[in-house]
């Protein structure tokens, strides 16, 4: 099926946007994990086009096909990917799609930015649903793993310091990632709060209804980390079985999403629409 490229710009970084009409159906906008280009999630866009919604997708800024990489002229945080990565990439789909994404799918860090959005009220009408993502709150893992997870934050931060980027290839996480990102990312694991969230004092936080999948053994989004990240809209958990045999269930869900896209698509069609 034929598809769209609009660029977006985004600090120094150009940001390509691929959409799709499937007549007039409603949209469903998909942001990705960090490290995984937009091409990877093929068969994501297929099933949802199979089952009647137009889609569009975006890079993560800096990986996949957005240009340049990251580096430390070309930079960016969790701050600026919800108070203006995401505002800029919804207003861009209006030109193509007036009334916005029905709902927002996001993947790891494309769902906690996304469920951040939501929570500052910057989302409009869509809807949020959050795969494999969960608040990094070190309190979300016990024993070794914790004590892994905060080794590795610690190094991820101090090697984006001195590098002015993180070399996630080389280090077995994301790809090649921006400095400020991952230094938000270890701060939120040692705080238990994302950058974002010290601003949500003063705003008035959104009904919208949000729905966050845990996939069994996944061990980068386990279920206790997406309750945290459902308790900042106080959305909806729910656990799924690993949707494919082989690999960590974080990243293979993709390779067989059509079970996650039936609960996505029930879940839709059961909430009430809200009105502007």
């Amino acid at each position: 099926m034929p598809q769209e490229i609009h660029n977006l710009t985004f600090g120094a970084f150009q940001v390509p946007v691929a959409t799709f009409h499937n007549g007039e159906s409603p949209l469903v906008l998909v942001i990705p994990a960090m490290g995984v280009p937009a091409n990877r999630y093929r068969l994501l866009l297929e099933e949802l086009q199979r089952l009647g919604y137009s889609t569009a997708i975006t890079e993560l800024p800096g990986t996949g096909d957005s240009l340049p990489k990251p580096s430390r002229s070309a930079d960016y945080g969790y701050d600026d990917l919800v108070f203006t990565f995401i505002p800029q990439l919804l207003k861009l789909l209006e030109q193509s799609f007036p009334a916005g994404p029905a709902l927002i799918l996001g993947h790891s860090i494309g769902g906690q930015t996304s469920t951040l959005a939501a929570r500052a009220g910057l989302t409009g009408n869509a809807k949020v649903v959050t795969i494999a993502s969960g608040h990094v709150d070190h309190r979300s893992w016990h024993g070794l793993q914790r004590y892994a997870l905060l080794t590795f934050a610690a190094i991820a931060s101090a090697t984006s310091s001195v590098l002015g980027y993180f070399p996630g290839a080389r280090m077995g996480f994301g790809w090649r990632e921006a400095r400020k990102l991952m230094q938000d990312w270890a701060s939120a694991i040692f705080s238990g709060h994302f950058s974002p969230e010290k601003q949500f004092i003063e705003r008035k936080a959104s009904d919208q209804p949000t729905l966050h999948i845990a996939l069994a053994g996944d061990p980068f989004a386990p279920l206790e980390a997406a309750r945290r990240l459902a308790a900042i809209m106080d959305g909806e958990t729910r656990e799924m079985a690993a949707t494919h045999p082989i690999g960590n269930p974080h990243l293979s869900w993709i390779k067989n999403p059509r079970p996650i896209v039936a609960e996505v698509d029930s879940w839709l069609t059961q909430q009430p629409a809200i009105s502007n």
